[in-house]
């Protein structure tokens, strides 16, 4: 009776042996990550918003992704150069980006540059949204104006433009100083800082800001900055005394913001998720919001799914405001 060759099952299965090999491998790299320190660049300067924030929930981020949590400031140019850094970065998970949700600083911050913009979802994807934020009308603390309606009164006078504060132009401080200028119905004059403006604008060298709660209420609480009007649905509790601009005679004059985490565009999805749910353990952590309601901010993360949702909404909005404030051609 003839042999049966023994060989042949254990060259059969030698392929799936190589491919069993290759899927644990590639399960281990995913798990394993990160593999080394996490690089966070921030188009803001030291003690901006995104500054704080980043800060905070970077340190606790780090606990769960057994990693340092390194936040880098890259400000200037509207918050392009720290976009632009990340676009181009390694797509593994370990270079990111903290701007805007209305992704902004991706595109609309390029064009006014003159540059090809970046592309939502291509270029730089979300990973996760930090938090929803507040924005305040904000006055030097020595001014004797207190309210809107006496912020226009002064502007409507004066000989020049009233001049405020942005990161740059096209970003969100711009947009909005300049839509409460049309809507108040005074001239004004953008003024772009690449750091921190607040030592102007509490010198009284710029006459009015529009920025966000987690940098300003601070500022506000220690006696150097007034707040005249918060720009969303309801009274922040960090700032009870400051009314809405709704409550101040701008009837449907509304607008809150939204930090996102962002990564180059090819990041793997496994990445993103891990990053996804060590923002989101950071968010619960009961000192880390603690901190965050302190500042005026609402530490409300989304999963992967329901940030990119949210993204394309806020994008078209912002780009609907932008048209409205600046004509459609911007």
């Amino acid at each position: 009776m003839p042999s049966v060759p023994r060989a042949r099952p254990c060259l059969a299965l030698a392929p799936r042996r190589g491919l069993v090999a290759v899927l644990l491998a590639a399960s281990t790299a995913a798990t394993a990550f990160p593999t080394q320190p996490v690089r966070v660049l921030i188009g803001s300067p030291p003690g901006s918003s995104p500054d704080v924030v980043t800060r905070l929930l970077g340190e606790a981020m780090a606990s769960s992704l057994a990693q340092p949590v390194m936040v880098e400031n890259r400000p200037g140019a509207g918050g392009t150069i720290a976009t632009a850094a990340v676009a181009a970065a390694v797509a593994d998970g370990h270079t990111l980006n903290v701007s805007g949700c209305s992704g902004d600083a991706i595109t609309h911050a390029f064009v006014s540059q003159g540059r090809a913009p970046l592309t939502l979802f291509k270029d730089l994807t979300p990973v996760g949204r930090l938090l929803l934020d507040h924005w305040l009308v904000l006055v030097p603390a020595s001014s004797d104006v207190a309210s809107l309606s006496e912020l226009a009164r002064r502007a409507q006078a004066a000989a020049e433009p009233m001049a405020y504060p942005s990161q740059g132009e096209g970003s969100t401080p711009h947009l909005q100083g300049e839509r409460l200028a049309r809507t108040l119905g005074f001239k004004a004059l953008h003024v772009p800082y690449k750091e921190n403006p607040v030592n102007d604008l509490v010198g009284g060298r710029l006459g009015y800001a529009v920025l966000p709660s987690a940098a300003a209420v601070p500022l506000v609480k220690g006696g150097r900055l007034k707040a005249l009007a918060v720009l969303s649905a309801e009274r922040l509790t960090a700032l009870p005394e400051v009314p809405t601009a709704e409550q101040a005679g701008l009837a449907g004059y509304r607008f809150n913001g939204g930090l996102c985490l962002w990564a180059p565009g090819e990041t793997p999805a496994a990445a993103i998720q891990r990053l996804n749910a060590a923002l989101a353990t950071a968010a619960r952590q009961p000192a880390v919001r603690e901190k965050m309601q302190a500042l005026g901010a609402d530490p409300t993360p989304f999963d992967v799914e329901t940030t990119a949702k949210y993204v394309r909404d806020f994008a078209a909005e912002s780009d609907r405001l932008r048209a409205a404030v600046f004509g459609s051609a911007r």
